[in-house]
């Protein structure tokens, strides 16, 4: 089974982005592609390579500024705005005001389930995927990750993450 794993570059005031870290220290493996995504808010970026890839399991990460644990997403809202005070514009007109991702992952002591995700591109990149994945056989969740975790020990929470998605049926 192929296996995307995608995460972001810096954005905003941050000189980093912890995803990216994370991404370059999952271990390789067969079928894994792992993707640094820019910080943008373009549908084509994400599906032209998930259509190049063609995975069954796409795990997504995305920086979280002020959590203290892993943030497990849920839902998915069809709205983006590029900072707090602009108001939030919709991502794809006649389509759902929210969307499930389709892999309930499990929670741990290291993680708490989130049923939101803001509207800035971790949502946003949500969205467009939830929803060029539907009747498509793909697998889809999405972890924030806090910007201060230890690199090393989200990187072992990736990798069980990504076994447990391998072996867990839709939702």
């Amino acid at each position: 089974m192929k296996i995307l794993v995608y995460g972001f570059s810096p954005y905003k005031n941050y000189s980093e982005n912890i995803t990216e870290r994370i991404i370059r220290k999952i271990r390789n493996r067969k079928d894994l592609t792992k993707i640094i995504f820019p910080v943008a808010f373009q549908k084509h970026i994400f599906l032209e390579k998930i259509r190049k890839n063609n995975p069954g399991v796409i795990l997504g990460l995305g920086q979280h500024p002020r959590s203290k644990k892993m943030r497990i997403e849920r839902k998915a809202v069809n709205l983006k705005r590029e900072n707090k005070q602009e108001q939030a514009k919709i991502i794809s007109k006649n389509k759902p005001a929210h969307l499930f991702i389709n892999v309930k992952l499990k929670k741990d002591n290291n993680s708490w389930i989130s049923y939101d995700a803001g509207k800035y591109v971790c949502n946003f990149s949500m969205y467009v995927i939830s929803d060029f994945s539907k009747n498509k056989n793909i697998k889809f969740a999405f972890i924030h990750i806090p910007k201060d975790y230890s690199v090393n020990k989200a990187v072992k929470f990736v990798e069980s993450k990504i076994d447990e998605m391998i072996k867990t049926p839709f939702s």
